[in-house]
C-alpha cells in the first residue's frame, strides 16, 4: 500500500487533498493506495496477454486489417469486445453494397474468443496510434 506521500509523488497530487479525500471520498482514496498493486495486476495481465497473442493463429488478409484499421469502430468496454462483429457490422452496414469483403471480416471476428478479440482489437487501436509500424509484423499472429 502507498502512503500519502508516495501517492503525492505518483500522482502529483498535494498531501493535504490526499488527506481530505480519505474523508470525503474514501472510494477514491483507497484505489490511490492500492494503486501499486493495481499497476503490478495489469502488467502481470499484459505479459500473459502478450504470450497468449503469440499462439494466435488465424487468416485475416491485410485488405481486411487495413479495412478494420481504417474503420468507425470503436469499442469502449469489454462488453464492446464481446460484441465485436455486431458493432462492426452496425457501424459498416452501409457499406455492405460495395465492400463484399465485410461479411468475410465479420465471420472471422465471430470466429475469435473474447480474447483474442481484445488482442485483436488493443492492436487494431495501437496500430491507429503509430501507422508507421510495419503492419505484417505487427498483426503477423492474425495473417493467413
Amino acid at each position: 500500500m502507498l502512503t500519502p506521500k508516495e501517492i503525492s509523488k505518483l500522482f502529483e497530487v498535494q498531501v493535504n487533498t490526499l488527506y481530505n479525500w480519505q474523508k470525503t471520498k474514501p472510494k477514491l482514496y483507497r484505489y490511490l493506495q492500492n494503486a501499486d498493486y493495481n499497476i503490478q495486476k495489469n502488467d502481470e495481465i499484459n505479459v500473459l496477454l502478450q504470450e497468449y497473442a503469440v499462439t494466435v493463429q488465424f487468416n485475416f488478409t491485410i485488405e481486411e486489417i487495413l479495412y478494420l484499421v481504417h474503420s468507425k469502430t470503436e469499442l469502449l468496454s469489454i462488453e464492446d469486445i464481446k460484441n465485436f462483429e455486431k458493432i462492426f457490422m452496425g457501424a459498416e452496414y452501409k457499406n455492405i453494397p460495395e465492400n463484399p469483403i465485410l461479411f468475410s471480416i465479420y465471420d472471422k471476428i465471430l470466429g475469435l474468443n473474447i480474447i483474442e478479440k481484445y488482442i485483436f482489437y488493443k492492436k487494431i487501436y495501437k496500430y491507429r496510434q503509430s501507422p508507421d509500424i510495419k503492419i505484417h509484423e505487427f498483426f503477423s499472429e492474425f495473417l493467413a
